[in-house]
């Protein structure tokens, strides 16, 4: 019973990320800058997205903890979910607490001092390793998530009978 309610709560958490970091990719801040303009996109995607990479590695550190325990617990293979999101927490602590305050560091001076070409060239850099990491983070999870939905419909197994046997006349209609 345990190992059922902690698979249930790893496909929430799954979910949750999974969805999440779609909406902030491919959402959130393509719509902000649309919408916005590069500047304010930016201050926007400034403030958002630090918290989003620390809730991401929050998750992620929780997923992987629960594949740890699972693994102990439950006959279902952790294996191979448990490296795809050790990879990812590895991804999301670099994100959080390495590249995405460096890259926040780069847009203050960046704005400070506008022409600066190092600057310009730096700050690109960090905002496209920063993307990569994230997009890599979202090819984990939505692999995860596809992993996590296969298993979710189980063919019946061969030889089992899981309906019960219809009584002669029970398949007659009554109109």
């Amino acid at each position: 019973m345990i190992p059922r309610i902690l698979w249930l709560v790893y496909g929430y958490i799954l979910v949750f990320l999974t969805g999440g970091t779609l909406l902030m990719t491919l959402f959130v801040a393509p719509a902000l800058f649309l919408h916005l303009g590069v500047k304010k996109a930016g201050e926007a995607v400034g403030a958002l997205f630090p918290g989003y990479f620390h809730l991401l590695f929050t998750g992620l550190l929780v997923e992987v903890l629960l594949l740890l325990l699972l693994s102990r617990l439950s006959r279902r293979p952790t294996k191979a979910l448990l490296w795809t999101f050790s990879a990812g927490l590895l991804l999301s602590g670099i994100l959080a607490f390495f590249l995405g305050p460096r890259a926040s560091s780069l847009k203050t001076l960046h704005d400070a001092l506008p022409a600066d070409p190092a600057l310009t060239a730096a700050f690109a850099t960090a905002h496209r390793e920063s993307f990569m990491a994230n997009l890599l983070i979202l090819i984990g999870l939505l692999g995860g998530t596809l992993s996590l939905l296969s298993r979710t419909i189980e063919p019946p197994q061969l030889g089992s009978s899981s309906q019960p046997s219809r009584k002669k006349g029970a398949s007659e209609s009554h109109d």
